[in-house]
């Protein structure tokens, strides 16, 4: 009997061992689908390395320990774990899975030759539609990333058609009251006038690649926009720009310089020069902050009887700061600048001189890779340095709201056609400057 109970006890303590070992090293999966599933990536990445000597090599915890990986911005390490598991899993549904996050993975490492394969090997097994369209948008990514890391010329062409309910951005008022003149009947030419209008343009950007991070942009824009019933608004101008790109996948960085020349019904109107610097951050999981600063000459021409108009010129500083958030299908946008024109004559000039503060926010919800619409938000308050010297005995201040709404049709990778509404208020305390604007255009714009 004694012989029989210590077989009973050995036994029992030996399954007790072996349960306790088994409790010890229970696969962690459960709880890293559960953290990934919340978005808690960091503390799924934490916990994988943790379970990493252990559990290495099993298909469903390396998957997990990849997407976490990736998903908390160490693609590196995703890599390693998500090849394991498309090498190996016998797991077809898991197998494609991680194919398709390791392609993901080897983008955002830059290794494009690896990740194009590797998403078009998904795409030949004909997955659901919109992992279709995730990789498609990927591919055409791929090809502007390789766009970017080589020399390269790009020219497009854009035609629009519109209706402007105020070409001039003139006051619907007759009569204005002025401190000097008193009442002043308005021309119908000083008053608001609508018209339907066309814009084309045409865009030449050379792109000559230094190094991998390194390039230099040179650029050439030529734009006509014509008011069909009043030849006075038209507009032809003219912009040559060059930059100097540097920067890694983290901070981006640019410094420019740029000219601009404006016909005003094709007689001079207004040239600038300027300096501009730049730069954007990516946070990761799809923050970007970023700031700029330009200073810019702009001066008025002077020809045709006009004498008087380099009373306008300014020099302008222009700061912006920005925040974009890309969550899923939207894409969030906020910009904050400020403003600073100096008079350059201040005899005489000085109420041209100006303060402005603005604030812009932007959403893009992207429906499909072929349908974007979007809608953009923008406030502004601005403040003139001095009283207006025959319309007012107070500097002038405006206050300018406006909203556009519109839609992006991408018909192929060259061809995207757009359409637009925008309706702009602004309120001054000078009531000839007061007035609002609503303008409708379409049309397309072509890469070639």
């Amino acid at each position: 009997m004694k012989k029989h109970l210590w077989w009973v006890i050995s036994i029992s303590v030996l399954c007790s061992g072996t349960q306790s070992f088994a409790a010890e090293n229970e696969s962690p999966s459960v709880e890293l689908n559960r953290l990934i599933t919340m978005g808690q990536y960091a503390q799924a990445l934490e916990l994988s390395e943790d379970n990493l000597e252990d559990w290495e090599g099993d298909p469903e915890f390396d998957f997990l320990y990849g997407l976490a990986a990736l998903e908390a911005g160490s693609p590196s390490e995703a890599v390693f774990a998500l090849e394991r598991v498309a090498a190996t899993s016998t797991d077809g549904i898991l197998r494609e899975r991680a194919r398709l996050e390791l392609a993901r993975a080897y983008f955002i490492t830059n290794n494009l030759s690896a990740a194009e394969n590797l998403f078009n090997l998904v795409l030949a097994n004909n997955p659901p539609v919109n992992v279709q369209q995730n990789i498609e948008a990927f591919l055409i990514l791929i090809e502007a990333r390789r766009s970017s890391q080589s020399s390269s010329f790009t020219w497009t062409l854009s035609s629009f058609l519109g209706s402007d309910d105020n070409v001039n951005s003139a006051t619907s008022l007759g009569t204005i009251v002025t401190p000097i003149f008193g009442n002043i009947e308005l021309d119908p030419n000083g008053q608001q006038i609508d018209d339907i209008y066309s814009v084309s343009q045409g865009q030449m950007n050379y792109k000559y690649v230094l190094t991998r991070d390194r390039s230099v942009d040179f650029g050439l824009g030529l734009t006509h926009l014509n008011n069909f019933d009043t030849d006075a608004f038209d507009i032809d101008s003219l912009r040559v720009s060059t930059t100097y790109n540097w920067g890694d996948n983290i901070n981006r960085f640019s410094h420019g310089f740029a000219a601009s020349k404006v016909l005003l019904d094709r007689n001079g109107f207004q040239d600038s020069v300027g300096l501009n610097s730049a730069w954007q951050h990516a946070s990761g999981n799809g923050w970007y902050q970023s700031a700029a600063a330009s200073y810019t000459q702009i001066r008025y021409d002077t020809g045709g009887g006009q004498t008087s108009n380099d009373l306008r010129d300014v020099d302008q500083f222009l700061l912006t700061a920005g925040l974009t958030k890309i969550s899923g299908a939207f894409t969030h946008s906020l910009n904050l600048y400020r403003g600073d024109e100096n008079a350059r004559h201040p005899s005489g000039g000085e109420h041209n001189g100006r303060e402005f503060t603005g604030l812009a926010y932007s959403l893009l919800y992207q429906l499909n890779t072929q349908h974007t619409p979007y809608l953009r938000v923008s406030l502004q308050e601005v403040d003139h340095d001095s009283e207006h010297p025959v319309f007012s005995d107070n500097p002038r201040n405006d206050d300018i709201e406006s909203v556009t709404a519109g839609w992006f049709y991408q018909f192929d990778r060259n061809l995207l056609i757009s359409g637009e509404i925008s309706y702009t208020n602004d309120t001054s305390n000078i009531s000839l400057f007061d007035h609002h604007r609503f303008k409708f255009q379409a049309g397309f714009r072509y890469r070639f």
